[in-house]
């Protein structure tokens, strides 16, 4: 599904070019013209739980794992290289493929988008892996293009995030996804076949919208009423050690 993203505070703001879906504006687009290297240098504080991704092996490894629907997935990368600019001890990435793989599933769960973003010093570096129940896509390439100005020391580390979009967004007259006023994705519970249990909360007819404890501090209502259980969607961080 296309032109699909939830929007949540992140400190990590400024996208780069690959932004396929509908962003919210804290991903800032950055067009052809825009050549600023994005150094990814090595930091501390990130080694006692953390992976590691090999680039001088092109095998599916391990990015990150998640538990949505009561579906338990992982999430694998398999990245292509490029010599860097700034010598030996630094590496670009020439493409990277996405697989979501799914173990004993209630619904299968793909990949909406992912989004290469950087932070504000533009010295690390994060990938916004947007998932959703029922999605046909379990697979996701990103080309050089929004690679090519990535260079990352031996020895840094790659952060990931891990975002969930409602199940059955709504639509304008226009085809495209509907926001409310607090930005999240205006969504159905329901499309009469599955229930989106991890956006709502339902008891014989009686349906109200989870409260997202990852946006608000204040509960939020679903027609006027509090959800009394919330949406398993923390635990949504990875970070790698990017070793060659």
């Amino acid at each position: 599904m296309k032109n699909l993203k939830n929007i949540v505070p992140v400190c990590f703001m400024l996208s780069l070019v690959f932004i396929p879906l509908q962003l919210a504006a804290q991903d800032k687009q950055m067009g052809d013209a825009d050549d600023a290297k994005l150094i990814v240098k090595k930091v501390g504080g990130f080694e006692e739980y953390s992976s590691t991704l090999d680039l001088n092996d092109n095998r599916k490894q391990l990015l990150m794992a998640g538990q949505n629907y009561q579906t338990n997935y992982g999430i694998y990368v398999s990245i292509e290289t490029n010599k860097s600019s700034l010598g030996s001890n630094y590496k670009t990435f020439k493409n990277i493929e996405f697989e979501i793989v799914n173990y004993k599933p209630t619904y299968f769960i793909g990949i909406d988008s992912i989004v290469v973003a950087s932070n504000r010093a533009k010295n690390g570096l994060t990938f916004k892996v947007y998932t959703r129940a029922l999605s046909d896509i379990t697979s996701y390439k990103i080309e050089n293009k929004s690679l090519k100005n990535i260079h990352f020391e031996n020895g840094s580390f790659l952060h990931s995030e891990r975002y969930l979009n409602p199940m059955f967004p709504e639509r304008d007259s226009d085809g495209q996804i509907s926001f409310d006023s607090k930005g999240r994705i205006n969504c159905l519970p329901d499309n009469g076949k599955a229930f989106d249990f991890e956006f709502f909360y339902k008891d014989g007819r009686h349906v109200v919208r989870k409260e997202d404890y990852d946006q608000e501090d204040k509960p939020q209502t679903y027609m006027n009423e509090i959800a009394s259980t919330l949406p398993g969607r923390r635990c949504k961080e990875s970070y790698n050690k990017v070793l060659f």
